[in-house]
């Protein structure tokens, strides 16, 4: 009879943290401010409707304050430049998505009679 003992989970090496692990973060936590109101001042929408500018900024901060919790090692470097990069994709699109939607919801109502006047 042999004794035979074994881990439950093999044993991985620990991995180093990456050195510059917080430029992606950093970047993408000033970019998407910038990112935000460039595009509604481009737009002209933050005099009227300063919600595009708060909900723009909003969600790209909910999407890039995960990248900065992430472990900080070389294997979730994607995983943090994607949140970062959609984090400002965000910031830029809200806008022009939102005011899209809007249009076509209201062009929808008025021809199918449901806008009066």
């Amino acid at each position: 009879m042999s004794t035979d003992v074994r881990t439950p989970f093999p044993l991985t090496p620990r991995q180093d943290p990456e050195p510059r692990w917080w430029a992606v973060p950093l970047t993408g936590t000033v970019l998407a401010p910038a990112l935000a109101s460039a595009v509604s001042s481009v737009e002209n929408t933050f005099a009227d409707r300063a919600f595009l500018l708060t909900g723009g900024v909003l969600l790209s901060y909910l999407l890039v304050l995960p990248s900065w919790f992430l472990a900080r090692t070389p294997a979730l470097r994607r995983r943090r430049n994607g949140l970062v990069l959609s984090g400002c994709m965000t910031a830029a699109l809200f806008p022009a998505v939102v005011s899209t939607v809007g249009w076509t919801l209201f062009l929808v109502m008025l021809f199918t009679g449901h806008v009066d006047g």
